[in-house]
């Protein structure tokens, strides 16, 4: 194998003359070359530069930076920082002289590396943030048998009653829903719980301590440290797991498996849990007095997960998850796929997320603030907006979700469920400013400017809203249903073939020709799709003022 020249050899003679030239322009070539030398004699000690020498450089970097209201403004505070929070996941990565500095540090900085709901650290601190991610991955990676509860435990998730018993469970388990299953226990801050299965299915993901699987290390604010949810191997017989933080306990199913599968845990708090169809009224009466600080209230369509707290007053959640599970219903009714789910949507309440204010996946994540909103059936009858907009994201699809509708279209489901099930329509939910674009929009009509063009999300929302109050939800569903059945070549490739396919299937839908309406609002389509739908009378709102100018020029076309 050939060997790359080195820096100076790779060099051309010609380019560099020696210094022994007398002329000026020879002189000056010389100087030049002289300093090119010792660029790459410096770039070349930089890349030498151990990773070890490098994180404790970064380190001494943030014991010698003065914490201020604010977070760091100097870059090289933001980049050492950046590289110890990335470091500091890999304890193997780290040297003995960067681990002895960090737990020199930690033992100084005990309080100030500690994060509370009352008391987070926050980004303007970056020693402590570094110091708190370091002691967050060692205490996840002690042994089980060695694992202790950790000090923020007792404050989120929350502490686990001195008299609360031990117990042993079974349960058994159906392999052909995917995703988490609740063994009915909790695990105390530090102690290991015993799981024994008697077969362990191929691919078997694990199990999980913790509900609470966000990371939020990218978060500015830590009210907990980042990561307090682990997840472990499963394996057929005994399995010994722990979690310093505590926690719900979960198998963790993989899609195709099937069959069913009991499990046995010990050494577990009771957790209380609630089944809709399966959990009666009087068992309900016991079980949500169970001590451990987490419970769960499940349908077969979406699991709710909140501080026990909560539910303790809770006298019947019957009807409470008979309601969410018409949510799950209505949203499955407006995307057009199966009432019937796979597995059931999860929503988490958490001290703090990895990102927004509430947002979707599996888990659907929300803040602690809301959790007595999930379980309150007046509050959710009365209408609300986040918990149904992030159940939206996840019924999203992104053939009819073009460039710019993403907080858009997901909306449809919060106007759906809030006009469907709690008898709100569009103009009694979300905000004023939302209820006021009826006549911003008409206001820039009447200045010959475009709608869509303000990128206002409650502006291009009405766009939507406009075709419901005209047409209504079924052809809405028509279309949705149309495009679940498209074959692969079908599909929009780009954002263009999106906005065309939205605008030929929804005017076909109707009826109408929607393409004027489409370039008044200046949602940009071809002209050959505006062109196919010639055939079809043309449809505008009859509220707008048609003297406007870009409403004339779109009906002129």
């Amino acid at each position: 194998m050939s060997r790359a020249p080195s820096a100076r050899a790779a060099r051309s003679p010609s380019a560099c003359p020696s210094s022994a030239h007398s002329t000026r322009a020879g002189v000056m070539r010389a100087w030049s070359c002289h300093n090119l030398d010792m660029l790459l004699l410096v770039a070349l000690g930089l890349l030498s530069q151990s990773p070890a020498q490098a994180d404790l450089d970064a380190l001494t970097a943030l014991e010698a930076y003065a914490p201020t209201q604010s977070a760091p403004e100097a870059a090289s505070i933001r980049d050492a920082e950046a590289r110890l929070l990335e470091r500091v996941r890999n304890l193997t990565a780290l040297s003995p002289e960067v681990t002895g500095r960090l737990d020199e540090l930690l033992s100084e900085h005990v309080e100030r590396s500690t994060p509370l709901p009352d008391r987070p650290i926050r980004p303007n601190d970056p020693l402590a943030r570094v110091l708190c991610a370091y002691e967050n991955a060692k205490v996840l990676s002690t042994p089980v048998g060695e694992t202790k509860a950790f000090r923020t435990a007792t404050h989120f998730p929350g502490a686990v009653p001195e008299d609360a018993t031990r117990v042993t469970r079974t349960v058994n388990v159906g392999l052909a829903v995917p995703g988490r299953h609740l063994l009915v226990g909790y695990a105390a801050p530090g102690e290991v719980v015993t799981v024994r299965l008697q077969q362990a299915p191929p691919g078997m993901t694990g199990l999980r301590i913790g509900a609470h699987s966000d990371d939020i290390q990218r978060r500015d604010s830590w009210p907990r440290p980042p990561r307090i949810s682990k997840r472990f191997a499963a394996r057929v017989g005994e399995n010994r797991i722990s979690n310093p933080f505590g926690g719900l306990i979960y198998l963790e199913v993989p899609p195709g498996s099937r069959g069913s599968l009991t499990v046995e845990v010990s050494n577990v708090v009771p957790a209380a849990q609630y089944v809709r169809g399966k959990t009666s009224d009087a068992e309900w009466q016991l079980e949500r007095q169970a001590p451990a600080p987490w419970a769960e209230l499940a349908t077969d369509k979406i699991i709710l997960t909140v501080p026990s707290s909560e539910i303790r007053d809770l006298d019947d959640p019957g009807k409470l998850m008979a309601f969410w599970d018409d949510v799950m219903d209505a949203c499955a009714d407006l995307a057009a796929i199966p009432r019937t789910r796979t597995r059931p949507e999860r929503m988490v309440a958490d001290v703090q997320i990895s990102a927004g204010y509430m947002h979707a996946g599996y888990p659907i994540m929300v803040p602690t603030g809301e959790a007595r909103n999930m379980v309150d059936l007046a509050h959710l009858r009365n209408g609300t907006w986040g918990f149904f907009h992030e159940i939206g994201h996840n019924h999203q699809n992104p053939d009819w979700t073009f460039g710019g509708t993403s907080e858009v279209t997901v909306n449809l489901f919060s106007l759906y469920v809030n006009e469907t099930l709690c008898g709100k329509r569009w103009n009694q939910v979300w905000s004023a400013g939302f209820h006021e674009s009826p006549a911003r929009v008409r206001a820039l009509l009447a200045e010959g400017k475009k709608p869509w063009d303000t990128g206002d999300l409650a502006i291009r929302l009405y766009m939507y809203v406009q075709l419901r109050e005209k047409f209504g939800w079924e052809p809405v569903k028509k279309v949705f249903a149309e495009y679940g059945s498209l074959p692969a070549e079908s599909r929009p490739k780009n954002d263009a073939e999106k906005r065309d396919q939205w605008l030929i299937r929804f005017s076909r839908a109707v009826g109408r020709n929607l393409g004027p309406f489409f370039e008044a609002w200046g949602v940009p389509t071809s002209d050959s799709a505006r062109a196919s739908l010639r055939d079809l009378p043309v449809w505008l709102p009859e509220d707008w003022d048609s003297h406007g100018g870009n409403l004339e020029a779109a009906v002129l076309g």
